[in-house]
């Protein structure tokens, strides 16, 4: 139960059992982990829901949203894990039915986000943003926490981004001799997550500017210029994001060109080598043809043999000299 303090801070109580009522100024968070049937059951008998809202509340979701139906919205936020979205893309997920006295948030296992909330609360609380706690301010300060999850994970992938960058230049500076066939997946890797980031920001932008236009009742007028500082903060964060994808583009650009190159280099080798054989072996078969002796010129001088082989070495000589003075060797 969050309620006003007299010395203008949030006060927070854990209550043994869902209270009788909800009294003025005050409203109550109901935090819903690993939910059972039968918590869910006294939350829908407590709240009077509906089995639409047991489901948007329950049921697993993709796509960050925000709806309103009958004086109570609900809000499905997907962001990334701080801790573990760079090493398996760990999304986490948070569902919110929001009335006007009360507010129900269920996630699986622990989250972070809640208990930094809870933690905040506990402490200093959040009279910075509001004397008298609501749950348009309680919205916002999960909107404002869910959001602020992007900016170390995107500085994390900005760190291997740029450390993949230094790897390309080296690769293209030192050609195929070390390439790395695992750098590749690594690319790929950081383009899914980065995708991933992309697809969760776009829904997320999209929440923050539905609040800001006032769309919803529930959210009141004073309160929306700080949903429009988080909606410039998701169009920041989107613009970062195409940086990150567009950087990931140039050292995918760089990788292909190693290996354009690479593979230019190798086809000009086994051509040269091709040239360099073609007379010799043009020679060799006009030598080894079944014509009577005598007929070839020099077939019947004993050192005609040596003679051919001289003829071979001095027009593989010539060819290489010449691909050398051109440039192509």
């Amino acid at each position: 139960m969050l309620k006003e303090n007299e010395e203008g801070r949030w006060q927070s109580e854990n209550l043994g059992a869902l209270p009788e009522e909800i009294n003025k100024n005050q409203v109550l968070w109901v935090d819903i982990q690993d939910q059972t049937d039968s918590e869910m059951k006294e939350i829908e008998e407590y709240f009077s829901l509906d089995k639409h809202n047991l489901q948007e509340l329950t049921e697993e979701g993709e796509r960050s949203r925000i709806d309103e139906h009958e004086e109570r919205m609900f809000c499905l936020l997907n962001f990334p894990h701080r801790e573990s979205f760079i090493s398996n893309g760990k999304m986490e997920r948070l569902a919110m039915l929001v009335c006007s006295r009360w507010i129900i948030t269920v996630h699986k296992g622990y989250s972070e986000l809640t208990c930094s909330v809870y933690k905040k609360i506990g402490t200093h609380g959040y009279f910075s943003l509001s004397l008298v706690p609501s749950t348009d301010i309680m919205l916002y300060i999960f909107l404002d926490l869910v959001t602020s999850e992007y900016y170390p994970v995107s500085d994390l992938v900005f760190e291997r981004i740029e450390v993949m960058s230094q790897e390309a230049l080296g690769l293209f500076r030192e050609g195929s001799r070390r390439m790395d066939r695992d750098f590749g997946m690594r690319v790929l890797e950081i383009r899914e997550k980065l995708v991933t980031l992309r697809q969760s920001l776009s829904p997320l932008r999209e929440i923050m500017g539905r609040i800001t236009r006032g769309e919803f009742a529930l959210v009141q007028g004073v309160n929306l210029p700080r949903f429009g500082d988080l909606y410039d903060r998701t169009i920041q964060l989107v613009e970062v994001v195409d940086a990150h994808r567009e950087e990931m583009s140039n050292i995918r650009d760089i990788l292909v060109n190693v290996q354009t190159v690479s593979t230019n280099n190798i086809i000009r080798v086994l051509t040269i080598i091709s040239a360099i054989f073609l007379p010799l072996t043009l020679i060799a078969g006009i030598y080894g043809t079944n014509f009577a002796s005598g007929v070839l010129p020099e077939a019947s001088n004993p050192y005609g043999f040596y003679i051919m082989i001289a003829i071979m070495i001095v027009v593989a000589s010539s060819l290489a000299l010449i691909f050398k003075r051109r440039g192509w060797i």
